[in-house]
């Protein structure tokens, strides 16, 4: 009989077949039920797919449908609706040719074909829908008549589908209820299979239970030797696992699990190497890139059996490192040893940071730099060493020599004029005494043939090698230019400042003494009869003291930039004008024409207008020389589409090209072009850039002053133009003025009439001016037209006279400039005495802020000076008997006073 220990046994093994053979015949009724299943699943699945192609058809009516309503109303909204029909019924075709749910449909014979033939024809009326609201109707009929013919294939395939999905459901019930049929014969048949096998598995299990009472001690004294050799095992530091010959685990140690702390749980004796990969995926140890775990573990099985040993590292998804070394033994097992190198690998990746980080800071370094080794091979180099030096890749790699750069170098130019070899010799010669010094640097700077300018510094190394840094200091050499030339526009400023401090200083006195020669030099003409010689003579006194004033007044609107008095005028009688009074001072080598002068008008100053053709051509004539040449001038009026852009922009002369420079903005519109083209010497591309500069000339002492280009450059601006000046050495020069042009229709300033007759009065006049000479002119000249004058050259005492009776005096002249007390604070003394007394005030100039704070003190006129009679007689009529302010034409100054 059995006893109760093996009977222990007995039942649970006993037990677990029934429980296995229950576990079948469940698994058998839930197969049935999955077949009924399946089916109710195929003919759902065949439904759906003649669903979408009834879907397909719907769709096409119903964009047909949205079409018609579009040609009744060609409205935005009925449009957007045939385009959304459209896109909805195009969406339905594509799942026809992919997709689980039509799989089917794609079976029956012309379906596939058919919906490609569809598609290609919406994607013919695409470009027709997308611009429907543009298409004319005969458009609009060609794609109903498209449509039309899409219906009929579009039905055939309904209608096909429905005669397939019929037939098939057919078919596929008659194969389901054979498959059952079949499945249940096998059921039957394996229920007496598994009795019968059931019985000789009992008579089995008794006997194994023999057999495995007597296997027992030998069992246990095997796991005795085992726990002895894991002990010895589990004492090492390295993880140690065996893999027997079926690739299963026979034995592993406590540091193993250590190391793989996500295979703890499926680690065992007898768990095979798949299983632990799978468990390794599973848990998040590994991750398979596309997925394919299976494809996976076999390409690792793969290479585990092609090495007879093989030693690799692995990082862990903890972020441990493990150096693995694995080896099959004669009998067919694997050892494998694992080892945590997780130290070592932060120590590497430190060292790479770090070298990274170096290379970095390398890279974004301005410098380029360059490592030698004492065998002067480079062992580090960043990318600006490449960039700054241009050397191409064949020649740079870890390893080169320094000779193949410097030999690159000398070929190329880079190292100065001389032979190559001999430059070569120079060069390495200087870095090897360098070298074995071991202290040090060297420095160096080149110019390049694309003007770069290179400056290299190598400096020694404690080791034999050296460090080169390499920067470009172009861009730090043009600066020091650069301050260099604006220190020297800065001094000639403060040049032109002086000479308009200079200016301002002598012109009172010398207007003045202008003022007394006209005022006398017209009391004289009165005097005289025309028809006497001495009255022409003064006629030429009086036309020279004209062209002094002229000239004071032009001397100071430059040096105090000050406005010009613009006024409309006929530009090329202007500019003729200047050419008659110019031909006489021309040498009789130089001729002066005329070409192409066209009718311009323009809003300037005629004075400042000569003074531009004056300087211009007489710098073209000191051009020319003593060879014979000639200057031309010409007047074109210029529509300019695409202006300068800026202003001192300057062109290099290249190839025989000529060097080129303007000044001044050039808006889009209508101008008047003054070219005037001489044939002297030019001027050289290095002197191009500083014409405009004040006092700057290359010309002789005596020769000139350096101010006519300048003069000429501040004319041009405060006409709002731009001044070109063109020129090539040995050739010539061509100077551009381009000024605003006005309309033709404009008032033009003409000469004005001289009044046969100066108008007169007898009202009382104070007038108060410290030039005891032209007071004097100046009161003779008002008393002979009829007034009553009194005058004083102090300003005090003007001012006592006037406190006495403010009311017996008509008018009050003054001067601006005066000693103890200026003309500003005596017309607000005598403002504060009389408010309603007219003030008439001379000046010899008068700047933009000084018109702004003169007209806050009420004066009638503010005349310049010198003053001519007819013009004082004019201004002091006007200030007695003022007239409406739109004919009123006060006569600004426009020469300069301090």
């Amino acid at each position: 009989m059995m006893g109760f220990k093996n009977l222990g046994w007995f039942i649970p093994r006993y037990g677990i077949l029934i429980i296995g053979f229950g576990s079948f015949l469940v698994g058998v009724f839930f197969i049935f039920q999955g077949l009924i299943q399946q089916r109710e699943i195929i003919e759902k699945e065949s439904r759906i797919s003649v669903w979408f192609l009834a879907q397909t058809e719907i769709e096409l009516l119903r964009f047909t449908e949205s079409l018609k309503d579009f040609e009744l109303a060609r409205t935005p909204a009925t449009a957007q609706e045939a385009n959304e029909r459209f896109e909805i019924f195009w969406s339905r075709l594509p799942p026809l040719l992919a997709g689980s749910q039509t799989a089917e449909l794609r079976s029956i014979e012309g379906l596939v074909p058919a919906v490609k033939a569809l598609i290609k024809v919406l994607e013919a009326l695409e470009p027709d829908m997308q611009r429907l609201m543009a298409l004319p109707r005969s458009e609009m009929a060609s794609i109903n008549a498209r449509l039309d013919e899409l219906r009929g294939p579009i039905h055939d395939l309904v209608r096909r589908a429905l005669l397939y999905e019929s037939n098939e459901v057919s078919r596929a019930r008659e194969r389901h209820n054979e498959l059952y049929m079949q499945l249940l014969g096998l059921f039957g048949l394996t229920v007496v299979v598994g009795l019968v096998i059931f019985g000789l598995l009992f008579r089995q299990i008794v006997k194994t239970n023999r057999a495995i009472v007597e296997k027992d001690v030998a069992a246990t004294q095997a796991i005795a030797a085992r726990n002895e050799l894991e002990l010895a095992i589990n004492s090492i530091s390295e993880g140690f696992i065996v893999y027997d010959q079926e690739d299963r685990v026979a034995l592993f140690n406590k540091r193993y699990v250590d190391l793989h702390p996500m295979q703890a749980d499926d680690l065992q004796v007898g768990v095979s190497f798949s299983d632990l990969l799978r468990a390794a995926v599973r848990n998040g140890g590994v991750k398979v890139a596309d997925g394919d775990v299976e494809g996976w573990i076999e390409s690792v099985l793969e290479k585990r059996r092609g090495a007879p040993e093989a030693t690799f590292e692995s990082r862990l998804s903890d972020g441990s490192w493990l150096k693995i070394s694995e080896r099959w033994t004669v009998d067919g097992r694997l050892v494998g040893v694992h080892t945590d190198i997780t130290a070592l690998k932060e120590r590497e990746q430190l060292i790479e940071q770090k070298s990274r980080l170096l290379e970095t800071t390398l890279d974004n370094m301005k410098q380029g730099i360059a490592v030698f080794d004492a065998d002067s091979r480079l062992v580090l180099f960043n990318n600006q060493f490449l960039t700054i030096n241009q050397y191409p890749e064949s020649i740079v790699a870890e390893g080169a020599s320094y000779r193949t750069f410097v030999e690159y170098a000398a070929e190329r130019g880079d190292l100065g004029a001389g032979a190559p070899a001999a430059l070569v010799r120079s060069q390495m010669g200087a870095i090897e005494r360098l070298m074995r010094t071991r202290t040090g640097s060297l420095r160096q700077q080149r110019k390049l043939d694309d003007a770069r300018v290179i400056e290299t510094i190598a400096s020694a190394l404690p080791t034999g090698g050296i460090v080169k840094t390499y920067e470009d200091i172009t861009d730090r050499i043009d600066s020091e230019a650069e301050r260099s030339r604006l220190m020297e526009m800065y001094h000639a400023a403060q040049k032109t400042q002086a000479l308009g401090t200079l200016a301002g200083g002598i012109a009172h006195d010398f207007n003045n003494i202008i003022g007394g020669i006209v005022g006398n030099c017209s009391l004289l003409m009165a005097d005289s009869p025309q028809d006497e010689p001495t009255h022409a003579r003064l006629r030429l006194i009086m036309d020279s003291g004209t062209r002094a004033r002229d000239l004071v007044r032009q001397i100071l609107t430059f040096s105090r930039n000050a406005e010009s008095l613009r006024k409309p005028l006929d530009l090329s009688a202007t500019v003729q004008e200047s050419l008659k009074t110019l031909r006489p001072l021309m040498p009789n080598n130089v001729a002066l024409r005329t070409e192409g002068v066209d009718p311009c008008y323009v809003a300037g100053d005629a004075t400042q207008i000569h003074q531009i053709i004056l300087n211009v051509c007489i710098n073209a004539a000191q051009a020319i020389g003593d060879r014979d040449g000639r200057v031309s001038v010409s007047i074109q009026q210029v529509d300019v589409d695409d202006g300068f852009p800026g202003n001192d922009v300057s062109a290099r002369d290249r190839a025989g090209q000529p060097s080129r420079i303007r000044s001044g903005a050039l808006p889009n519109g209508a101008y008047a072009r003054i070219t005037i083209i001489d044939t002297g010497c030019g001027i050289p591309e290095e002197v191009m850039p500083r014409i405009f500069e004040p006092f700057y000339t290359t010309k002789e002492v005596g020769d000139g002053t350096g101010l006519g280009l300048a003069a000429v450059q501040g004319i041009v601006r405060s006409h709002e133009g731009c001044i070109e000046v063109e020129s090539l050495p040995g050739v010539g020069t061509r100077v551009d003025v381009y000024l605003p042009a006005i309309s033709a229709t404009l008032p033009v300033m003409q000469p004005k009439v001289v009044e046969q007759q100066a108008p007169q009065g007898s009202e009382r006049i104070l007038l108060v001016d410290d030039d005891r000479i032209l007071l004097a002119a100046t009161k003779e000249i008002l008393m002979r037209l009829g007034y009553t004058v009194e005058a004083h050259n102090e300003p005090q005492l003007a001012l006592s006279v006037l406190e006495e009776d403010p009311e017996a005096w008509d008018l009050v002249i003054t001067d601006r400039s005066m000693p103890k007390m200026n003309g500003e604070e005596l017309v607000r003394s005598l403002k504060g005495l009389r408010p309603d007394l007219p003030i008439l005030m001379l000046s010899g100039f008068v700047s933009t802020e000084d018109s702004e704070q003169l007209a806050t003190l009420g004066l009638a006129a503010i005349i310049g000076k010198p003053v001519f009679p007819d013009e004082l007689a004019t201004a002091v009529r006007r200030a007695l008997v003022p007239v409406d302010a739109a004919t009123r034409e006060v006569e600004p100054a426009r020469a300069a006073q301090p």
